[in-house]
Order: C-alpha cells, then sequence, then structure tokens
C-alpha cells in the first residue's frame, strides 16, 4: 500500500515528463526522407520571382482647395515619405524641383495640368510625375492623386474619401495602400513586343554571328544641321547586340571605299560587309509645347570584295521631344534600327535559301 501511495502521488509529475520530452523531440520518424507534400524551410525561394524595376518620380504639391484645414507642403510630405519607403524608386528632390521649375518659368502652386506635369518631369529626367488635388464637398473630404508615365502620358488615378470630422492621417493611410499597390504594378519588369522580336532575330542570325560589317550612313535633319551620327551608331549598336562585329569610321582616309570593294580590308581589318546609307529627319508638328520629328533611313547591304548590293531596306521612326533636334536624332535612331533589324532578316533568309538550294542540289527525282 505505502508503494502504491507514493506513485500515486508523482503520477502528475511523471506525466508532465513525459509530455514535455514528447514536445522537445517530436514523433520519430521511420527515415530522413522529407515528405514530398511539404517543402523545408532552408529551401530557396522560387527563380520565378523578378526584381523591382527602379523608378524615378517627381511629386509636385497638391492643390488643397478651400474648406479643408492642411497645407499642401504637409500633403506632399506625407506622399513623399509613402514611395521613399518603397524599394528601388527615388524620389527628386523638392529644391531640385523648384530650381528646374524656376528656370523653365513654369509655376509649381496647384500644378495638376497633366501637359506642364509631364514637361516638368522630362526636365527633371523623371519617369513618373504625381500631382493631385485634396477639395471637401459637404462633409465628405476627397483626395485624388494621378501618377502620370512621362514618356507616354498614361495616367493611373488613385482616389480616396472620408468624413471631413475624419483625422486627416487616416484618410492618408488609406491612399497609402493604393497607392503602394499601384507603384507596385508600374515596377514590374516590362516585357515589350520589340525586345521578343529582337531575341527571335538574334536567335535566327547566330550562324552570321561574328561577322565583321563596316557601317557608313550619311545623315541630314531638314533645315538645320546635325552634329552626331545618330542613324548610323544606332545601326553599328543594333548589329553588335544581333552578335555581328562593327567598324565605324570616325576620319576616314581618302579613298577607303574603293580599296574596301577591291579587297574586303580596312586597313588590316577584314571586313565582310559594306552597310551603307542615308538618314534625313524633318520637323513634323508641335504638340502641347512638345516637338514632334520624322525620319527615314535607307541601307543597303553590300558583300565584300565586291560592288553588287545584295539587300536593300529601309525604316521610318517618329519621336517627340521638348527640343527639335533631340526629337530628330530619337526618330532617325528608331529608322536606323528598324532598318538595321530588316537587312539581317534578309541576310537570315537569303542564307537559309543558300543552304536549302546547296542541300537539294544532290537529290534525285524520277
Amino acid at each position: 500500500m505505502k508503494t502504491r501511495l507514493t506513485i500515486d502521488r508523482f503520477a502528475p509529475a511523471l506525466a508532465a515528463a513525459v509530455l514535455l520530452a514528447v514536445c522537445t523531440t517530436g514523433p520519430a520518424a521511420p527515415n530522413d526522407t522529407p515528405n514530398p507534400g511539404t517543402r523545408p524551410a532552408t529551401q530557396p525561394a522560387p527563380k520565378d520571382i523578378k526584381p523591382l524595376r527602379p523608378i524615378r518620380v517627381a511629386i509636385f504639391d497638391l492643390q488643397v482647395l478651400k474648406g479643408v484645414n492642411v497645407a499642401p507642403e504637409a500633403v506632399t510630405d506625407q506622399l513623399n515619405t509613402m514611395l521613399a519607403e518603397m524599394p528601388q524608386v527615388t524620389i527628386v528632390n523638392r529644391d531640385e524641383i523648384k530650381k528646374v521649375a524656376d528656370e523653365h518659368k513654369m509655376a509649381l502652386a496647384g500644378l495638376v495640368d497633366n501637359a506642364s506635369a509631364v514637361k516638368l518631369g522630362k526636365f527633371l529626367s523623371a519617369q513618373y510625375v504625381v500631382v493631385g488635388r485634396v477639395s471637401r464637398i459637404g462633409e465628405t473630404v476627397y483626395v485624388v492623386v494621378k501618377m502620370i508615365d512621362v514618356e507616354t502620358t498614361v495616367q493611373g488615378t488613385i482616389a480616396v474619401k472620408g468624413p471631413a470630422e475624419e483625422e486627416f492621417e487616416r484618410l492618408l493611410h488609406r491612399l497609402s495602400g493604393s497607392l503602394r499597390q499601384q507603384v507596385l504594378q508600374l515596377q514590374k519588369p516590362v516585357v515589350r513586343p520589340d525586345d521578343v522580336a529582337l531575341a527571335r532575330l538574334r536567335k535566327a542570325a547566330e550562324p552570321l554571328a561574328g561577322k565583321v560589317v563596316l557601317v557608313s550612313v550619311e545623315e541630314s535633319h531638314v533645315g538645320r544641321p546635325l552634329k552626331d551620327p545618330a542613324a548610323q551608331m544606332a545601326a553599328a549598336n543594333r548589329l553588335r547586340s544581333l552578335g555581328f562585329e562593327t567598324v565605324v569610321l570616325t576620319d576616314p582616309r581618302a579613298g577607303w571605299k574603293r580599296e574596301l570593294l577591291l579587297t574586303g580590308r580596312y586597313e588590316k581589318i577584314k571586313v565582310d560587309y559594306l552597310l551603307e546609307g542615308e538618314g534625313t529627319s524633318a520637323f513634323a508638328a508641335t504638340i502641347q509645347d512638345l516637338v514632334s520629328c520624322r525620319a527615314r533611313v535607307e541601307l543597303r547591304l553590300i558583300p565584300l570584295p565586291g560592288r553588287r548590293v545584295t539587300v536593300t531596306e529601309k525604316g521610318v521612326g517618329a519621336k517627340v521631344d521638348l527640343v527639335e533636334a533631340l526629337a530628330a536624332k530619337a526618330a532617325l535612331e528608331e529608322a536606323a534600327r528598324q532598318a538595321a533589324d530588316a537587312v539581317v532578316a534578309r541576310m537570315v533568309a537569303d542564307l537559309a535559301k543558300a543552304e536549302g538550294n546547296r542541300g537539294g542540289g544532290g537529290e534525285k527525282t524520277d
């Protein structure tokens, strides 16, 4: 009986000790193979998560209408804080905004006009500009913020409202969530159709990789001189991105072309092709204080040594900028890239055709 009383007395303690041991060590597993339906905590994150795209944003003072007891600078500071805390977001300094606005005689107070905001955004080298307005109708306060793409002028609008007696900080807190989601959408990596097409062309042009192309493109702008060879450099850079090696003449000596066509060499460099042509740009129109220019580039391909032109292609471009010369150069670059792509596509097609003819030459037909 004495022994039994002793066991009963310590039974609760023994049970607690057993329970603690089970919780600490966990159940025994038959082997060390993890459950295929679970992921170990140390497994790296999936590789399909893409990094955020860095963006540069200029935030202009919001316009605060009568009846709302808040300073425009205070609302703007809150927006700056919201976005500055986000990764890969650079905010243009307010002093820089004021300095550039003063230089171009642009008013910042109550700036809500899209065209003026985009124009100032270009001067600031910003990708996006933020403008907005705080207003009151009856007993309701409204906050409307617009985030505008400087290049495309496409805008996204975020709006929140609340009772006038509500603390303004709460209204801004609700705005913060929507604004952050908008920015995260803008930061997603952009896959453009022309990037996909360029990748396909690069793949198709692999048999031509390493071929040396000397690029010589003369260009002009109607009514104005252009100092830099925009089309020539754009064409050369495009060819390099497609796997070619390029030669661009900076100070060509007299008679270089004749010698190149005869020997297939420029000085000591063996050249496989000469890509020559002309580019022309011209003023097109003025759109909301922005200048539009159009351009056309024609290219001719000559296999070396030799004089026979095997491919002729053209490209056209149109661009808008604050300055006519910059719009013209951008249009020439666009046209040159388009023409260079067309030339390479023809080269690939001609090569495939020639290989097909060689392959079919030995076939016999009944």
